[in-house]
């Protein structure tokens, strides 16, 4: 996997770049990810995109991943040699709407050795949904990799990134006829009794056992870390205990609470009325585990095919949140004897076939083709 790191907010060389990716036989399509921070503008990415005579797929995003190392501004080009059918979907949309699209333009896209991209706005309230209708159409023989693209300030950000320009409230595809190699782990463990979410609304739930959420939640937050959980502290602990929801013969999914109310918590991803989740609790050495577990994964169903030296790495950014400057141990153990790059995302989005599609929280997702 070839990859290209541009650092400086400088348009003219952004244009070379693309420009010589278009002339390249060996290239088919483009990953094109780009830092929050600092940014380009649509005016002056529009241009730019739009001349490169490639598919581009990618999207804005919290940080990157270059060559093992973060960067926390700039862009990064991932040229890959095979081909990708690209489709932008609007996320306003219902599934009917998803389904006839997908329909147009992927119905002859279902060799069982494929890969699907994909990236979705995290905001958007319709992603749940657009990923439900991926996985009914393209099923369990698609490897799925992407993840959540947008700001931590989370604010509303014109994200999604095609040959079109930048778009908003969106999400985006790539199908390729690749086999790909996925490992997803996140290192957290359980130390709650089962909980029911019996009531919520979109990404709040606002209650759990019949009771108040936020209640439930500190009593139990409380009751492990001996600290004392209140509104205003509560990202700084709440970033130690996710929720998991339990699933058969598979990993839990984590969901992150990012803010508390008087009607509940509030989640990066929804957690549908009627599962049942544990309060979860994690360290240093249970996450970085967590990330040797998901390369091991990765490396495990290698081909000859495919590249032996190289990582594609979509990891949370509330990893780093909790980590801190010990997130270089995390890349330090992925990078070992590899070249990784990718993205900080808000939101991971992974299958290999063996379970249904999810978008996983606090989750490092490694991929080989």
């Amino acid at each position: 996997m070839r990859s290209l790191y541009i650092s400086d907010k400088d348009s003219p060389k952004l244009g070379k770049c693309l420009n010589q990716l278009s002339e390249e036989k060996e290239t088919k399509a483009i990953l094109f990810l780009m830092a929050d921070a600092d940014h380009y503008s649509e005016n002056d990415l529009t241009p730019l995109l739009s001349e490169c005579s490639k598919p581009i797929i990618g999207g804005i995003f919290p940080e990157l991943i270059f060559e093992g190392k973060r960067k926390e501004k700039g862009v990064l080009l991932l040229p890959l040699s095979f081909e990708l059918k690209v489709q932008v979907f609007d996320l306003s949309k219902n599934e009917s709407t998803y389904q006839n699209q997908l329909e147009e333009v992927q119905k002859d896209s279902m060799d069982p050795l494929s890969s699907l991209f994909v990236f979705v706005d995290s905001l958007a309230q319709g992603k749940s949904q657009f990923i439900e209708t991926l996985f009914n159409f393209f099923g369990v023989n698609t490897s799925y990799i992407g993840g959540g693209a947008g700001s931590l300030s989370f604010e509303k950000l014109a994200c999604i990134i095609s040959n079109k320009g930048l778009h908003t409230n969106s999400a985006i595809i790539g199908w390729g006829n690749q086999k790909m190699s996925l490992g997803a782990a996140h290192g957290w463990h359980s130390f709650s009794d089962v909980l029911k979410v019996t009531e919520t609304d979109n990404n709040l739930v606002k209650t759990l056992n019949w009771r108040p959420a936020f209640e439930v939640y500190k009593e139990t937050v409380e009751l492990h870390s001996n600290m004392k959980l209140t509104t205003e502290n509560f990202s700084e602990i709440a970033k130690s205990y996710p929720l998991g929801i339990e699933k058969l013969d598979a990993e839990m999914v984590v969901r992150d609470p990012f803010k508390s109310c008087a009607n509940g918590l509030h989640f990066v991803d929804a957690i549908q009325e009627g599962e049942y989740v544990k309060v979860l609790h994690g360290n240093l050495e249970s996450l970085i585990k967590g990330a040797e577990i998901a390369k091991e994964l990765a490396l495990s169903k290698l081909d000859e095919k495919m590249d032996q030296n190289s990582l594609f790495c979509i990891d949370c950014i509330s990893r780093i949140l909790f980590m801190r400057d010990s997130y270089s141990k995390e890349l330090k153990v992925i990078s070992k004897n590899k070249n990784v790059s990718g993205v900080l995302t808000i939101g991971e989005i992974a299958n290999e076939g063996d379970s249904f599609l999810e978008i996983y929280n606090k989750t490092i997702v490694l991929g080989v083709w």
